[in-house]
């Protein structure tokens, strides 16, 4: 309990003495929040056509403007906050579930499973990450499930090499080898023993991760492989702004800022979080 709160103590601190990590809480914070109450906090039907609002500049009614169909900008931003983190969230799962599996088996057995798993994942490593992406996402069919799927198939390999190094500098650590000695077996030193002391890079990674995420999801979107029409993404927002460019260019500038400022909200909280996470970067 008392080192829990001393990492509560060290977490207020660092949000109080870096201006950065408050502003990448602040973000964060803000967006989730948006993303929850999109349905009360949506002026409009984010859905919703009218032909005789088409490429209306910002006003009282529509503070960010309207689109080609005349649908309100200001409400497709909001419900598209849902989509990028709700992608982000699931993605950065199956990759961290997968990767950490994998990684912990890799480095607590070690042997032909050690080399078996890294050369599985230098061989996804090899491959661009959104060229990857691209082409699951064309083989499994274009939408967001796939999207999803994609993103965590391609990312699974950074987590995995991570809880390797991790498991494999803790496995001969001693309070391992005395819970070992006492009889514990392999799933239980790996869950209980190994797993616990091994997060804190992951999580670091994770949330770095999330940036990751929305972007590829944006540029899956941006080319017609991830969130379909009607739904509002803000991939999908670019892409179908950028005919309306010197038109009407708060169709890109609008979401374009919003992905934007999501990622480096996580960015930021991110490398708060190895500031407090790692021991080596405290001061």
């Amino acid at each position: 309990m008392a080192q829990k709160s001393s990492v509560w103590r060290r977490g207020a601190r660092l949000l109080l003495q870096r201006k950065s990590a408050l502003a990448g809480a602040v973000i964060m914070l803000l967006f989730t929040l948006i993303a929850l109450l999109a349905p009360w906090i949506s002026p409009h039907d984010p859905l919703k056509q009218d032909l005789n609002l088409v490429l209306q500049a910002p006003s009282a009614t529509h503070l960010f403007g309207t689109d080609d169909f005349g649908r309100d900008i200001l409400s497709r931003v909001i419900w598209g906050s849902r989509i990028s983190l709700t992608v982000g969230l699931i993605a950065v799962g199956i990759g961290l579930i997968v990767g950490t599996t994998l990684g912990a088996i890799a480095g607590y057995k070690g042997g032909w499973l050690d080399y078996l798993i890294l050369g599985v994942a230098d061989t996804v490593w090899a491959f661009p990450e959104i060229l990857l992406a691209i082409a699951l996402v064309a083989i499994l069919q274009p939408g967001l499930g796939s999207a999803m799927i994609a993103l965590g198939i391609v990312t699974w390999p950074q987590y995995a090499r991570v809880a390797r190094g991790q498991f494999m500098a803790l496995r001969n650590q001693d309070f391992v080898v005395a819970a070992k000695s006492l009889g514990a077996r392999d799933l239980r030193l790996i869950w209980t023993h190994i797993l616990p002391n091994a997060l804190s890079p992951l999580i670091v990674l994770a949330t770095m991760g999330m940036a990751g995420a929305i972007l590829v999801e944006a540029s899956l979107s941006f080319l017609g492989l991830g969130a379909q029409p009607p739904q509002p993404s803000w991939g999908a927002m670019l892409s179908a702004g950028r005919t309306f460019i010197y038109q009407a260019p708060w169709l890109t500038f609008i979401p374009g800022g919003a992905i934007m400022l999501t990622v480096l909200g996580f960015n930021l909280l991110g490398d708060a979080l190895r500031d407090l996470l790692d021991p080596r970067h405290r001061t």
